[in-house]
């Protein structure tokens, strides 16, 4: 299968570049090359991401590198997220329990 051609509203970021290139030759790199892809993988944007993930050839390389550093790539928010959501569902749970 050819690879598609995707237009984007805006030209990449040098971010977005660099992991591009890091991604392309993954799992090919130095361990200071993967500590680099892991701390810019977070920062990227969402479009960036998905257009990485329909690009046929940095698809197989993203999936591998995911596989590989899924772990290290989550960000700092997951938590803090279930910190304020628990007390939110709590409250909704003895509204509910209280008003039923």
């Amino acid at each position: 299968m050819a690879s598609r051609y995707y237009a984007r509203a805006r030209p990449r970021s040098e971010t977005t570049l660099r992991t591009e290139s890091l991604l392309a030759r993954y799992p090919d790199l130095s361990a200071q090359e993967v500590a680099e892809l892991i701390e810019l993988f977070p920062s990227l944007p969402i479009l960036d991401r998905g257009l990485m993930t329909a690009d046929e050839t940095l698809s197989r390389n993203l999936a591998a590198f995911e596989r590989d550093h899924g772990s290290k790539l989550r960000g700092a928010g997951a938590p803090l997220l279930w910190f304020f959501a628990f007390p939110v569902i709590l409250v909704i749970g003895v509204a509910w329990w209280l008003l039923a």
